[in-house]
Formats: C-alpha cells, structure tokens, sequence
C-alpha cells in the first residue's frame, strides 16, 4: 500500500477528529455510518458529561446536575422506580411493600427488602448478634440511619437521622437565622410551645427537640410512620410536606428543617457600617481593643485579629458536636449546656 492509500482510508477518521472533540467523551454516529466505524455508543459511567438520557447507554439515565450517566435502576425512593418496583438498597426491583421503616413492624420484627421480618429482641447492641444493633422499639436490626454521632465515621456529624459532612451543618446560632438556634449541629427552631416546632418535635426547655412518641406507626396518625421513636409523614410519594418547618429528607419522611440560614448574603443585607461575614452582620472595630466592641455590646465583646467584634463562644468555643460534651449536656451555640 503506497503513502497516498494510507491517506485516503485514514482521511474519513482524521475529519471525524473534531467532532470527537465537541462531543466530549460522548460519541454518536448515525445511521449513515459504514461498517468500517465502530458500532454505536453513547456516553457510560462516572466522568462522561452528559446532556440528556439519550446521550446515555441502555439502563442508564443522565444527571444533568454532574453530567454523568447513571444506572437508571438506582433510586432513593419508590417513586423513582417503575410500577410494581420498590426501592431496595438503592436500586429498584420487582415486589411490593409493606413496610417502610422498622417502626411499621410489630416489636420483634424489622423491616427488611419492604416485608416485615422475624428478629430478637434486647436492651442494648450487646444482645445482638450478626453486626445489628438494638433499636428505640428494644429490637434487632441492621445498622442504618445514624442515632447518635458516635454511629458516623470521621468528622462526620448525625443530624436528623443522617450522618453529615460537619461544612454542611451548623456550630453557631448566627448560622441558623432569625428565631433558631444551633442545638448539636441542626438549626433548630426557638419555641414557647409545641405548635412551634416541625414533625417528631417537640418544645424542651425552649427548643424544638427530638419527641419520643411512638413504638410502633400504629401509634401514628395516618400518613405518619414511627421513625426512630418519632412519627413522621412520608413525602415519598409527592416529595413535599405541609408543615412550612418540615423538608422532605432524603429517606422520604418529613423532618423538620436543620439547614443553615444565613442573615446576610453581602454587605448590602446589614446596617449601615456593619459588614457580613460568613453569613453574619458583623461590627467592625478598627481600633483593635475589645473596649471598642463592649461599648457597641456588651454581649459580643471580644475583637478578633480580623478586626470585627464576635461573643466569646465564637472566639473559644466549648464544643463542635455533641461528642465534645459530658454526658448528658448538649452543644448549644458551642456551649455545653
């Protein structure tokens, strides 16, 4: 074969060379193409971006938010899955439920694959066996949901039934908004009665708390589940709750809302003179001397090398989690309390 023959098969290839570049890791010919091209393709797995499903393989849909191609059989609830699916484990299958927490099964069960199933009972983790764990109904089940922090790994917190990176969730209470407070890393809200608080809470000692008010759904009204000894409304079904101080968490229950809240987004949100800061209006105090912020406040007195005035608890605070305190006591707005 002479040069000029290596060219002209090789040609076709070097001008298909651009458009392989534009599509990004996505190529798609058409129905055009010779036998000599690959067969179709089409954008599969982590670090392909994709624009839509079509750009993705069979069994598998586009999360245009990442760009990548996912298998479509994974889910987080049983609405992400075709009819007569449940999700399992994050992936859908064939059955039905009838069950969708261990507090829908009776004291002695637990709810495995959506079907109630036989287990021991106990007192404490020590009385189970197989790696499970004992529950708020005295029961044996699979390790899951977070119930303290002590259950997360690394620096990661529990709130709401979930282990939490610590950058996404609270340590102040200038971190949560007007009439909330940080209590163990959830914003939560400042209460006078239990009206005031979100689903599963209850008002304790002026803050909406966890409730302990169920052993089984049963105990629950309808459209409720108990949740950790909590009765909370399913939102796996429309994806939204009716109480304005609940979000639909990624279990597919209503819980009240811990997110964090800035006051401000920019100096423009805060008084004249005032700068924000991490999502706080902050008093500026040039004059480097914690005089300076005492005679603005006596409550923030401390002015920090930034040159800005903070509460004492925001310069040297007591505690990050929960973990960091004595039994018994809480981290509030850092304090051990």
């Amino acid at each position: 074969m002479n040069g000029l023959t290596r060219w002209r098969g090789a040609a076709p290839l070097l001008l298909a060379l651009p458009l392989v570049v534009v599509l990004a890791g996505c190529p798609i010919y058409g129905p055009e193409d010779d036998d000599d091209r690959p067969p179709i393709t089409r954008c599969v797995g982590a670090g392909c971006v994709c624009t839509s499903d079509a750009s993705c393989g069979a069994g598998f849909v586009c999360d245009e938010a990442s760009g990548d191609c996912l298998p479509a059989s994974m889910c987080s609830r049983d609405t992400d899955c075709d009819a007569g699916e449940i999700c399992d484990g994050g992936t859908c299958r064939s059955g039905t439920r009838s069950c969708r927490t261990h507090g829908d099964c009776e004291v002695g069960s637990y709810c495995s694959s959506g079907s109630c199933t036989p287990s021991s009972t106990c007192a404490s983790d020590a009385e189970c066996s197989g790696g499970f764990v004992c529950d708020f109904r005295g029961t044996c089940v699979p390790p899951g949901a977070c119930r303290t922090t002590a259950d997360c790994t690394g620096e990661d917190v529990c709130v709401e039934g979930s282990c939490r990176s610590r950058d996404t969730v609270c340590q102040f209470n200038y971190q949560c908004g007007p009439g909330r407070a940080c209590v163990n890393n959830a914003c939560v809200e400042i209460c006078s009665t239990d009206a005031d608080c979100g689903s599963g809470a209850t008002c304790q000692s002026g803050f909406c708390r966890p409730a302990s008010e169920c052993t089984t759904s049963a105990a629950c009204g309808a459209g409720e589940h108990c949740v950790e000894g909590r009765c909370l409304p399913d939102c796996a079904t429309g994806g939204t709750c009716a109480s304005t101080d609940d979000v639909c968490a990624d279990d597919g229950f209503c819980r009240p809302d811990w997110h964090m809240r800035p006051f401000c987004d920019g100096d423009e949100d805060c008084a004249a003179g005032h700068i924000c800061r991490m999502g706080a209006c902050r008093t500026p105090c040039p004059t480097g001397t914690d005089n300076e912020c005492r005679m603005f406040d006596s409550q923030i007195p401390i002015c920090a090398t930034d040159g800005l005035c903070y509460r004492t608890n925001e310069t040297a605070p007591e505690c990050a989690t929960p973990t960091d305190c004595a039994s018994g006591l809480s981290c509030i707005d850092a304090i051990c309390r």
